[in-house]
């Protein structure tokens, strides 16, 4: 008699691009433009860390945060 086993799902391996608004508020005067890069360029700094792993009622889900498009 052979044994039944149970496969592991599969690993969905699709792409989302998601777009953020991000407000920037601050004590310095950020109608410069030399500040803003600055404010800009740590703001990034911070989202490049490691992956962010969600976990959800229907499984996790890892996230990697990159820079595509910088407006200001």
């Amino acid at each position: 008699m052979s044994g039944h086993t149970a496969a592991a799902p599969a690993v969905s391996r699709r792409t989302y691009t998601v777009t953020a608004q991000i407000v920037v508020t601050g004590d310095t005067d950020l109608r410069d433009p030399f500040i803003r890069v600055a404010v800009f360029r740590a703001l990034v700094d911070q989202l490049t860390g490691a992956p962010l792993v969600v976990n959800t009622p229907y499984g996790a889900a890892t996230a990697e945060v990159g820079l595509v498009t910088a407006m200001s």
